[in-house]
Formats: structure tokens, sequence, C-alpha cells
């Protein structure tokens, strides 16, 4: 019921955003676009997405959020020749934008470009007037974990929770930190800060929690949650890395 009503709302919303663009002068109609687009993007309608940053773009070729919009998009789709394009494109429109520059590193970074992922992370940190910082620093951590820096990593989010306090990502990261080092009561300390109900779990969260009890040797844990990731997401990266013992 609460789903229903939830993708109710969105759509009359949606409907509501539709029906007010034909009034808006250029700028106003092109930041519509782009918020339709990344609303669509959440929800999974990637065509509709696509559609509304392109007409967001056509209506203002100078509106950065178009670009990026669209960028997102072809990120989430793995087209990544029309994605790195349009991240080039919001660039060129205005070189320090924060969101471009963290967005554009966490393109890189998943590409395993690592030098130039950093460097954009550190570019979208360098502006103090960057709403959401622990964003950069959770990603630029991310990306020095995967490089097997750890330390720097673990710092960062530290730094991250700081700004951001039980923020998920960096809570997910500092327990995946911790379980690599074989630390179980660190690991213990971040897992349970992502909460205690296990219904509402993610897949990332369950695996977590299957490494977890592994390390700590319960195996009645260890077995509950793998069958929990195997039942409830049977899809997801996360049991394919279960099933394959990576």
């Amino acid at each position: 019921m609460n789903k229903t009503r939830i993708l109710t709302g969105l759509l009359a919303a949606l409907c509501a955003a539709q029906m007010a663009l034909a009034a808006a002068p250029p700028r106003e109609l092109a930041e519509m676009r782009a918020q339709l687009a990344i609303e669509y993007m959440r929800y999974g309608n990637m065509r509709v997405a696509l559609e509304n940053a392109d007409q967001a773009i056509a209506v203002d070729p100078t509106f950065q959020a178009g670009y990026l919009a669209r960028a997102l998009i072809y990120m989430q789709l793995r087209v990544d020749g029309e994605a790195e394009a349009s991240f080039r494109k919001a660039l060129s429109i205005q070189a320090g934008n924060p969101e471009v520059n963290n967005n554009y590193g966490l393109f890189l970074c998943n590409r395993r470009r690592f030098d130039e992922a950093l460097a954009r992370f550190d570019r979208a940190l360098a502006d103090p007037f960057f709403a959401a910082p622990h964003t950069a620093l959770i990603n630029k951590a991310i990306c020095l974990g995967q490089m097997n820096r750890n330390d720097e990593a673990n710092q960062l989010l530290l730094e991250a929770l700081r700004r951001a306090p039980n923020d998920a990502s960096a809570l997910r990261e500092l327990t995946r930190l911790a379980l690599q080092g074989g630390n179980a009561p660190l690991a213990q300390f971040y897992f349970e800060r992502l909460g205690k109900d296990e219904k509402r779990f993610g897949p990332a969260e369950l695996l977590l929690g299957v490494k977890l009890a592994r390390l700590k040797k319960d195996a009645a844990t260890e077995q509950r949650l793998a069958g929990m990731l195997k039942s409830r997401h049977p899809d997801s990266l996360e049991t394919q890395q279960l099933l394959s013992g990576t």
C-alpha cells in the first residue's frame, strides 16, 4: 500500500510538472526538464529520463545541469563514450562546478582511471561552497581503497562522518575496510551503526553481514544472512560475489 501511494504521488507530481512546462521561460524550462530527467532515472525509466535531459539541453544549450543529467544517465547505462562527452561538455561551461567534478571523478574511478579521478575529487573539495563535500570525501576514499591506499581512505571516511554523521555509504566502506584488515570488533562497531533491522538491509549490508559473521566464526548468522541475500536479491552483484566466493 505504501509503495502504491508513493508511486501515485510521484506520478501526480511528474504530471503536474509536465503541465507547468508549457508556460515556463527557457532557463526555467531547462531546469524542470533536468529535474525530471533525474527523477525518472532514479525510478529506472531511463528512456524518458534521457528524453528530458536532451530536451533540457535543446531548450538551453548553455545549461550545465542538463549535460550533467545526461552524463549520469549514460553512466548508469554504461554508455561510456556518451557519458564522458557529456561530463566534458558540462565542465566546458563551468570547469569548477563541484557536483560535476565529483560525479565525473566517480565515473573515472569506476573505470579504474584513478589518477584522473582523484584530481576531480580534489577539484570538487577545493570549492568552499560545495553543498555536499562529504560525498566527494567518500567517493575519493572508495577510489583510494581500490588502489589499496587504505590508511588514506580511512582518514577521509572519518572526515566524512564528522561532516555527515551516520552516512550509510561511509559506514559501509569503513566496515569493509575493517573486514579487509581482519578487525572484527571495529567492523562490528561500524556495521551496527548501519542499523539492526535486518529486514531493511539491502544487498550491500547483507553481504557485509555475511563477511562479518564469517570473520567472527558465527556460522548461524552467516547462513541466515546469506539465505536472505540469495532469496531477496537473487540477481544482485552481491549475490554473485557471495556465490563465487569473492
